[in-house]
């Protein structure tokens, strides 16, 4: 087996032999006092970069409870390398202020790094012996590297998994999960392991899935890397079985995760129990045994064959006389080397929406991905192979292309890190020159939130403080006069705004961006602009008035913001101003509420079709989509139609009334509970118009945050998103609309599938920490612009300017970051009690004893 044929990496050496870099590895677990995958790669590190010439040293946590707690001594292992050991066994637990911040070690190791002196310190997990470790070799003046093997750095629970075995939000900040003990502790362990990590010069980990859940997290982009883990031999020389048995035999799946609940053991039990009397399949269970004990569950009455933990020698054997790998983990995977392998041997997986998994098996061609914690999605997919041969074999051919990387291969990248850092150290990124930006705005509603309140919400995240004011409120004139750059968002002109542009303008430095999030700065398109084809005429020309007042405000600033393409595009084509795309992204308190809605089954009933329009301007849009909507209404009697908001359906939808059910427009706090009571949301735009082409995907983004799937119109914005069949779908005609109704409609298990798909990548693609980068990337580049000098504009425009003096007193904005999201805060008690069920159902009465006892103390002993 390829993760087991592990050696010293001796081959080569020669090759690498140069003036050695002193490396000091850091590991809070490590053989022999404990062995695992995880506790297995520092030491393949340690040894094969000490085998290339370099002087390479350990220091690493003890688990042996004979010694007393944080005492340390030192060994020389087998290959006479040096480790350190420190005794850490009393602070395992994730819910110990001590596991992530543990003050007595990082004296120890302070006193050990300052005697060794290293180059480099490499560390790996930290549990127990906590992250203020990362000063101490920054101050002994050692380049200073992360490998982040898991997700303990933003999750307690190390796995993003919650306490009842429920995969949780993948961006921390923006989910409401209450963690290992509730949610202030979390924000404070969190802001506490931000400030040690600042001291890292290079975070790794090992797959770009994880990369990019790290980052989304508010992990530094700039220091974040992809280091995947080796293994012995070339990654690709396996000798694929050639004795599989036929598809008139029964279909043999393999688990081989192991009796941890967060491998998903439990679902695969029940999955097996569901398919009982199905013919034609038998599954081989290693290593269950445990599990079985400690839960009572039972495979009796299923084709289950439970075998002991296999050797690694037996490993292509196993493979061998496998037809399929299940790996049902509830937890986030951060790679999953046993998915890699058995593709190498020829054996499609079958696995959850777990990440890791996810980076090598593509859905429908090598393997089928199935949504986590859900086991009749799994027991209907296992079903499926047994019942479609075909289906199989094609999977398995399928099975190509994946390779696994080597540690020799490994070790090279690791020496150029290295030998890089210690020849010049990575420069640490200098703070930008923005500190307050002002948000000068003239809308409310969800265009204020989207491009003005959660920009600056992103903002704080980077220690940015904002000011978003109303245009005629006071204090306009007052936060101009500190702000670092200036946004003013869908302000129309006046002799007011005019005159405060010119003196930000005449101060000198300070960026002004003006920003509109539609296509509603050219008059010349108004034959296209759906509102003033449908308002009585005295109301469009007013809107339209409206409109060269906003591109009078546009002419006068330095920088066009857009949220799409298309807008950027067209500006530019206008004015001749530079632009800058910034997207709607994730608010945390929408994904917030959002995910407490997602803590809840769908409301009881049929499913159910969801059209939310938003404002009155989108009947063109609904009109256009309403046949469609007819036709599968006429022949799906058991589905219901949901009209949220202002949409006017014609008289074909009469024959419906019954299941037709009309929502008022919805306060965006319970717009999540809307969303998540619908099974699919649809997203029409009448096609062919410039105005609808420009339109953000914010429909998608929406009901994605609530694990809802989305049938759209293919407009550039939601191409972007979309991609067909992974996380939605599109729909370019009337027939591919109803095409792919009908398959959603008919498959439950792919609307979940498509969904979760979504949720994930709208979190990991425009996440709050993600999109303060943005933002302040944009608004550094403006400053940078006008430090340049402003260029010179000449601009055929005429403009329309009105009189609208300041107000006497502030102008109030709808207000935001009030609201309260929070599932509760439980007490050390409700805590312990919930701890304790848990443990006696997961590992019996005596481990509930003894953990309840440890969570007593600690919780005496820790400060809150």
């Amino acid at each position: 087996m390829l993760l087991q044929r592990v050696g010293c990496v001796c081959s080569h050496a020669s090759r690498y032999r140069r003036s050695g870099v002193r490396i000091l590895v850091v590991s809070a677990h490590y053989p022999p006092d404990f062995v695992s995958g995880g506790t297995l790669t520092p030491q393949r590190v340690a040894r094969g970069l000490r085998s290339r010439g370099h002087d390479v040293s350990v220091y690493a946590g003890s688990l042996d409870a004979e010694r007393a707690p944080a005492s340390s001594w030192s060994e020389v292992e087998e290959t006479g390398m040096q480790v350190r050991w420190v005794a850490s066994w009393p602070w395992i637990g994730w819910d110990d202020l001590n596991c992530y911040d543990n003050k007595r070690i990082a004296a120890d190791f302070a006193e050990h790094v300052a005697r060794v002196r290293p180059d480099v310190v490499h560390f790996h997990s930290l549990q127990s012996i906590g992250a203020g470790l990362l000063p101490a070799a920054r101050s002994a003046g050692a380049g200073v590297v992360v490998t982040m093997h898991d997700f303990w750095w933003i999750c307690a629970r190390q796995f993003l998994v919650d306490r009842e075995y429920q995969p949780c939000c993948v961006v921390v900040d923006a989910g409401a999960c209450e963690c290992e003990v509730d949610r202030t502790w979390l924000e404070a362990r969190t802001a506490r392991l931000a400030e040690y990590l600042s001291h890292a010069d290079v975070v790794f980990a090992p797959s770009a899935t994880a990369v990019r859940v790290l980052a989304a997290n508010g992990v530094d982009s700039a220091k974040l890397r992809v280091d995947e883990n080796g293994v012995a031999g070339d990654g690709t020389t396996v000798e694929r079985a050639t004795d599989r048995r036929g598809p008139e035999d029964c279909v043999r799946f393999l688990y081989a995760g192991g009796p941890n609940p967060m491998k998903g053991v439990h679902v695969l039990v029940d999955a097996a129990q569901r398919l009982r009397s199905r013919h034609g399949w038998r599954l081989s269970m290693y290593d269950i045994d445990q599990y079985l004990q400690r839960s009572g569950a039972s495979v009796d009455g299923a084709p289950v064959d439970k075998y002991p933990p296999f050797a690694p020698e037996t490993a292509d054997q196993v493979f061998a006389r496998h037809d399929v790998l299940v790996v049902p983990s509830v937890m986030r995977e951060s790679y999953s080397l046993l998915t890699r392998e058995a593709l190498l041997h020829g054996l499609p997986v079958v696995c959850t929406d777990s990440l890791g998994p996810e980076e090598v098996v593509d859905h429908g061609r090598n393997g089928l991905v199935v949504p986590a914690a859900d086991p009749a999605a799994l027991a209907e997919t296992m079903g499926r192979l047994v019942d479609d041969r075909e289906l199989l074999s094609s999977l398995q051919a399928g099975c190509t292309g994946v390779r696994v990387r080597s540690l020799h291969d490994q070790l090279d990248g690791l020496e150029r890190t290295f030998t890089a850092l210690v020849a010049r150290r990575t420069p640490r990124p200098a703070n930008g020159d923005i500190e307050r930006v002002l948000f000068v705005c003239g809308i409310g509603g969800a265009p204020l939130r989207y491009r003005a309140r959660l920009p600056a919400e992103a903002l704080a995240l980077r220690d940015v403080r904002s000011e978003v004011l109303h245009y005629r409120d006071p204090r306009v004139d007052v936060a101009a006069d500190t702000a670092d750059a200036v946004v003013v968002y869908r302000v129309p002109a006046t002799k007011q705004v005019l005159s405060l542009l010119e003196r930000v303008r005449d101060g000198g430095g300070v960026p002004l961006l003006f920003d509109v999030d539609d296509l509603i700065f050219d008059p010349d398109l108004a034959s296209e602009i759906p509102a003033l084809r449908i308002l009585p005429r005295p109301e469009a020309e007013l809107w339209l008035e409206g409109v060269r007042r906003y591109r009078t405000t546009m002419e006068a600033c330095d920088v066009y913001i857009g949220s799409t393409d298309a807008l950027c595009r067209h500006a530019a084509d206008v004015t001749g101003l530079p632009t800058e795309r910034f997207d709607n992204g994730v608010g945390m308190l929408t994904s917030r509420f959002s995910d407490l809605e997602l803590a809840r089954p769908r409301a009881d009933g049929p499913p159910r079709l969801g059209y939310f329009s938003g404002t009155d301007t989108h009947d063109e849009d609904w009109a256009y989509l309403e046949p469609a909507i007819v036709d599968v209404l006429g022949r799906h009697r058991d589905i219901e139609l949901w009209l949220v908001g202002f949409a006017s359906p014609s008289p074909a939808l009469d024959a419906f009334s019954d299941r037709i059910r009309r929502l008022p427009l919805q306060p965006w706090t319970r717009l999540p509970a809307a969303l998540r009571d619908i099974d699919i949301n649809v997203a029409p735009l009448d096609p062919g118009g410039r105005f609808n082409e420009a339109k953000s995907a914010i429909k998608w983004l929406e009901a994605a945050l609530t694990a809802t799937p989305t049938v759209a119109s293919p407009t550039e914005p939601f191409r972007e998103v979309i991609v067909h069949g992974d996380n939605g779908l599109l729909a370019a005609d009337l027939d591919e609309w109803v095409t792919g109704l009908d398959h959603l409609l008919d498959h439950q298990h792919e609307r979940k599938r498509l969904g979760n798909r979504a949720r994930r990548d709208a979190l990991l693609h425009w996440s709050p920490h993600l999109q303060a980068n943005r933002y302040l990337d944009l608004l550094e580049r403006a400053r940078a612009r006008v430090a340049e000098g402003r260029p010179l504009r000449s601009s055929e425009w005429d403009p329309l300017v009105l009189d609208e003096p300041v107000e006497a007193s502030p102008r109030a904005l709808e207000p935001y970051g009030t609201e309260t999201v929070r599932r509760g805060d439980p007490t050390r008690a409700v805590v312990l009690a919930k701890r304790a069920w848990r443990t006696l159902r997961d590992e019996g009465p005596v481990a509930a004893a003894r953990r309840s006892a440890d969570f007593v103390r600690r919780a005496l002993r820790s400060p809150r």
